[in-house]
């Protein structure tokens, strides 16, 4: 989630606005979220997801993974810079 909001409203709980705190100027999973505000990710979770529904921040599905290299790309990088060391 991300922050989308400039100024929180009046009556945002505390633990919303800490949720608020650590999300500003960026973007961070739920997980990291929770690490920084030493809450339980369930916590975190549903403190994000009254954030979302009030439009105070955005939520965005993770980044697929990337496809690993070839093994015979890997095997040249490894032997170029095998090379490199001579």
């Amino acid at each position: 989630a991300d922050a989308a909001g400039p100024v929180p409203p009046p009556d945002l709980p505390a633990a919303q606005l800490a949720l608020l705190g650590v999300l500003d100027g960026g973007s961070l999973t739920v997980v990291e979220s929770a690490a920084l505000l030493e809450l339980p990710v369930s916590a975190v979770r549903v403190l994000a997801a009254h954030l979302i529904d009030r439009g105070l921040v955005r939520a965005r599905p993770p980044i697929p993974d990337a496809v690993p290299p070839a093994p015979d790309l890997l095997e040249r990088v490894a032997d170029g810079l095998r090379a490199l060391k001579l």
